[in-house]
């Protein structure tokens, strides 16, 4: 018996497989733009506002640009610190995050993830620039509130 070969069978061998899935229904038809509507806080909101009419201000501004994005990155510098300097910061809080939050075997929900990141970069940004603008504190407040919202079945 030792010395006999091991027979492989396969497990779906003398098996009829059930009948091939249907094709989905929406496969190839084009859908309509989506229709979802995001609320924001109000210091989000504002803060979203205002880096919108930034953005259409510098792509608007053809070969100004440069200028603009230049003009933009020294006033951000002189609220937010150097950016290699936030950067360092914010990225040392996420490291210590997840680290923290691996050891304990944690995971988290995406909007959990993404709050607790942006809250990071806000505090990030208090410690290496001018820690008394109040959005930034209204801006962690806004992103804490969205997933309280959201755990207590009551989504904004």
């Amino acid at each position: 018996m030792d010395n006999e070969p091991v027979k492989r069978v396969s497990p779906l061998k003398g098996r009829k497989l059930g009948p091939r899935k249907k094709p989905s229904p929406l496969k190839g038809r084009k859908l309509g733009p989506r229709k979802s509507k995001v609320v924001l806080p109000l210091g989000l909101f504002n803060v979203a506002q205002k880096a919108a009419r930034e953005y259409i201000a510098i792509a608007g501004g053809g070969t100004q640009a440069p200028d603009s994005v230049d003009k933009l990155l020294a006033e951000r510098g002189k609220s937010y610190g150097s950016f290699v300097s936030l950067a360092k910061t914010a990225q040392e809080f996420k490291s210590l995050l997840y680290r923290e939050l691996g050891s304990r075997n944690k995971r988290l929900a995406d909007d959990q993830a993404e709050a607790l990141e942006m809250i990071i970069h806000k505090i990030a940004r208090i410690i290496n620039g001018n820690a008394d603008i109040a959005d930034h504190y209204l801006d962690i407040a806004g992103y804490a509130k969205l997933v309280g919202e959201r755990l207590q079945g009551r989504s904004l």
